[in-house]
């Protein structure tokens, strides 16, 4: 039997005319008449606690409120930085309680336990869930984010087994194994066909090229098509919209992984600095791994809406395992995913919250178009931004309209962090977990809406570098493929035929183009100086013609759809390197042949991008 529970807040203090806590503040002249007024005439419009407001803009920091609380609540303050919290005080059967009231146990004398917390006024429904836990508890207050770091030190192991398993295991592709031996086992097979009876392999594989081939044109025409429409409106009810216009601003969380990304920090500060969103309702937090030593050396004087996470050591050791912890930590009800580099627009939150506050819950997501700040570095970065505008400016808004699912990108991704929470977060074995992330999703019913908010990031300059980041998308890929594939019909009936098909075109149709390029030159060459007809005697009559004219027409449909982009994007110049994509997508072939080489012997095998190697520093469209 526990004892009872002892908590500091019986009778609150009487209001005053003054918050209380700034007027602790004013008393210890640690904060000035002028900010507490200006504190006041913006707390209306948000919405924001005083003391967020406080932290957010300097006039106060951190540790004085926690202090300042300690003294309004009649409670000990505690310096975790100082007097680090005791290991012994820590049970990891409660690391869900811990991490849903953000409170951490500090001290333990015999059944007595000390807890230390940000945020006293909620701390009694902490202990209540606590209270098997000890039999006297005692609460101090701290700094939250001394909280957050102690936390990930007690709790370390835990929270690198609770990211790495977050995704449920019939959802993730860490429960592929036989589907990938089965896999490439057939793909042995193929192989053995094909040096065995090459004509015979050759037909087979011209069929399944001609049928993905017509599948993929098909498809993107249609999204050509359709993506003259108007963006589709994402709107809730009336009265709802109504009232939406008296909430206050969401909190928004933005997680930034990093690793080896200590020249990035100047650059990746002055970005986030640049955005127009209220301080107070802005929590961005960059996530360190706990060997980086030279990125966490180059993190210093953050402002105070930014903060540090150092993720504890783990496996796999994937940016999606990182945003997996992270987001037990985040504040906000929104969650916006950028990668080092990122330079958005900066209306781009504010745009992102507005659209979220009024659709429906269906529209969980939110993705902003993505572009690079040097894509007229050299000819594959313009074609790269060709490519970009392809996607993001013509099929991406026909997709929509189709209502084909969504492959989401890595970075410039927004959240409902409850929707987010719900599903499993992010696969932390997947090397493509946002387009992952997207199809599951859609199998829950939700939907993405994509807005023209534009995100600059960094292109690869060379092709090495180039074939080993696309190597990891096709990967990726490829390993959602057979994710979601291992139960078709359940499949068919959560996504619907139109999800199904969408599925199959974006994620196998792509990986097959990429693979098969090589067969389709070998069978050109041939063709053009024997004079055979295209594959030879491996298709029937008129079938080499049929599959010669399908993939003459995808690449029609992809030059007109460059020159859509291009035009969209005010960006014509550029249309004298298109006829360069037949060059750069071939690159894409080698990129499909590594991956394929990695699904057998790495799968989860994360090659990272380097950035920072670019030449050009101006953001440039």
């Amino acid at each position: 039997m526990t004892g009872p529970v002892l908590v500091h807040e019986a009778p609150r203090p009487a209001p005053l005319e003054v918050d209380p806590l700034a007027e602790i503040l004013l008393d210890r002249g640690l904060l000035s008449e002028e900010n507490l007024a200006l504190a006041l005439s913006i707390q209306p419009g948000t919405g924001a606690r005083l003391s967020d407001l406080l932290i957010a803009h300097s006039w106060a920091t951190e540790a004085e409120v926690a202090d300042a609380a300690a003294r309004h609540w009649g409670l000990g303050y505690a310096d975790l930085a100082k007097d680090v919290p005791d290991p012994a005080a820590f049970d990891a059967a409660f690391l869900p309680v811990y991490l849903e009231h953000r409170i951490v146990p500090w001290r333990k004398i015999g059944k007595l336990v000390a807890y230390a917390t940000a945020r006293p006024d909620m701390a009694a429904d902490a202990l209540k869930a606590l209270a098997p836990s000890h039999g006297m508890a005692f609460i101090a207050v701290a700094p939250q984010g001394q909280i957050d770091q102690a936390l990930l030190t007690l709790g370390g192991p835990q929270l690198a087994d609770r990211a790495a398993l977050r995704t449920p295991t019939q959802q993730s592709v860490r429960s592929l194994d036989v589907h990938r031996r089965v896999g490439i086992g057939l793909f042995a097979c193929a192989a053995i066909l094909a040096w065995a009876a090459p004509v015979t392999m050759m037909g087979v594989l011209a069929a399944v090229l001609l049928s993905f081939s017509l599948a993929t044109t098909t498809t993107r025409l249609a999204a050509m098509i359709y993506s003259g429409r108007s963006p589709p409106v994402y709107s809730a009810p009336d009265d709802t919209v109504k009232l939406s216009e008296h909430r206050p601003l969401p909190k928004i969380s933005i997680l930034i992984p990093l690793y080896d990304e200590a020249r990035m920090i100047p650059g990746l500060i002055k970005a986030m600095t640049a955005i127009e969103y209220p301080l107070e309702r802005l929590d961005v937090k960059l996530l360190l791994e706990d060997d980086d030593t030279a990125t966490r050396a180059a993190v210093v004087d953050l402002p105070p809406w930014m903060s540090v996470l150092v993720v504890p050591d783990g496996q796999p050791r994937t940016k999606p395992r990182a945003m997996n912890v992270a987001l037990d930590f985040c504040d906000g009800d929104i969650i916006g995913i950028f990668d080092a580099e990122d330079r958005p627009d900066p209306d781009q939150l504010a745009r992102v919250a507005t659209l979220l506050t009024n659709a429906p819950p269906e529209i969980a997501c939110v993705q902003c178009q993505l572009s690079w700040f040097n894509a007229r570095e050299n000819w594959l970065t313009r074609c790269f931004q060709i490519e970009y505008g392809i996607w993001f400016d013509v099929l991406l808004r026909g997709w929509q309209w189709l209502g084909l699912p969504v492959p989401l990108g890595g970075t410039s991704v927004y959240f409902r962090r409850r929707v987010l929470q719900d599903i499993g977060g992010w696969d932390a074995h997947n090397v493509t977990e946002d387009a992952d992330l997207g199809m599951r999703l859609v199998r829950r019913g939700y939907r993405t809406a994509v807005i023209t908010s534009t995100t600059r990031e960094e292109a690869n300059t060379k092709a090495l570098p180039w074939i080993r980041q696309r190597s990891r998308w096709l990967k990726g890929f490829i390993m959602t493929w057979l994710c979601h594939m291992r139960a078709p019909v359940q499949l068919w009936r959560e996504m619907g035929p139109v999800g199904f098909l969408g599925l199959n075109v974006l994620f196998l149709g792509g990986a097959i183009t990429y693979l098969a390029m090589p067969l389709f030159w070998i069978a050109l060459f041939m063709t053009a100086f024997t004079g055979q007809p295209l594959f030879g005697g491996a298709l029937p009559e008129g079938a080499g013609l049929v599959l010669g004219s399908t993939l003459a027409l995808g690449q029609v449909v992809m030059v007109v759809c460059a020159g859509m982009a291009m035009h969209r994007r005010g960006a014509l110049d550029l249309m004298w390197y298109v006829p360069l994509l037949l060059l750069y997508w071939t690159l894409g072939a080698a990129a499909a042949w590594k991956a394929m080489i990695e699904i057998a012997t790495a799968p989860f095998y994360w090659d990272k991008t380097q950035h920072g190697v670019t030449r050009m520093n101006g953001p440039e469209s």
